[in-house]
């Protein structure tokens, strides 16, 4: 099998998780999803919390934030006495991806990984060693899940999914220019409605074996 890593990207409620677990253990790969932070983290010498949350679009406040660490030379009346941030080794969200984004590409160049989420379908696109992978389901099917999975009411739940859906298509499109929800993002797409985990895995590494 010339399949080294396998990325999936998934929606809320999709069983996305389940299924990357299932394809880690049947091909004794690694299963990567939070771990991307944590050495992103320790590469940056930051927290967790802090690399993770350069993983959701910045607000304005944060953008502005990143802007007056770049320019120290602006007007301190404007931005209220800038003086402790300028002289912190204050990184940017932008930053902050770049060491998500090494860690995800020295994690493929060791093989035998299947990485959940970090945007790791855009970061790795173009390579043949990698199968991109899209989770995904009704929106029905999922809200359900996600009730159950969560003991949420349908209204929370389906605004849940929305929101979340929302966010990641704003995220790839703002910072990769990648529609998140294309088949043309992909190298494989699967509907869970009426696949388990266990079923859908198969899709996936039948799909790795033939490349």
């Amino acid at each position: 099998m010339n399949t080294r890593v396998i990325t999936i990207a998934r929606t809320i409620g999709s069983l996305g998780e389940d299924v990357a677990r299932t394809i880690a253990q049947r091909l004794d790969f690694r299963y990567v999803d939070y771990q991307i932070i944590q050495d992103a983290a320790r590469e940056a010498g930051a927290s967790p919390e802090a690399v993770g949350e350069a993983q959701r679009t910045p607000s304005i406040m944060t953008r502005l934030l990143e802007t007056l660490a770049r320019n120290p030379s602006m007007p301190e009346a404007v931005w209220a006495n800038p003086t402790p941030l300028v002289e912190s080794p204050l990184y940017t969200s932008s930053d902050y991806r770049k060491f998500v984004e090494h860690v995800i590409v020295d994690i493929a160049d060791r093989g035998d990984a299947v990485i959940v989420g970090h945007a790791a379908q855009a970061v790795l696109r173009g390579r043949p060693d990698t199968v991109r992978t899209l989770v995904s389901g009704s929106l029905d099917h999922r809200v359900r899940r996600i009730m159950s999975g969560m003991g949420m009411e349908e209204s929370a739940a389906r605004k849940l999914a929305r929101r979340s859906d929302q966010d990641r298509v704003i995220y790839m499109d703002r910072f990769y220019e990648t529609p998140w929800l294309s088949p043309d993002t992909y190298d494989l797409c699967i509907n869970t409605d009426h696949l388990n985990p266990e079923q859908a895995a198969e899709i996936v590494i039948k799909t790795a074996e033939l490349r």
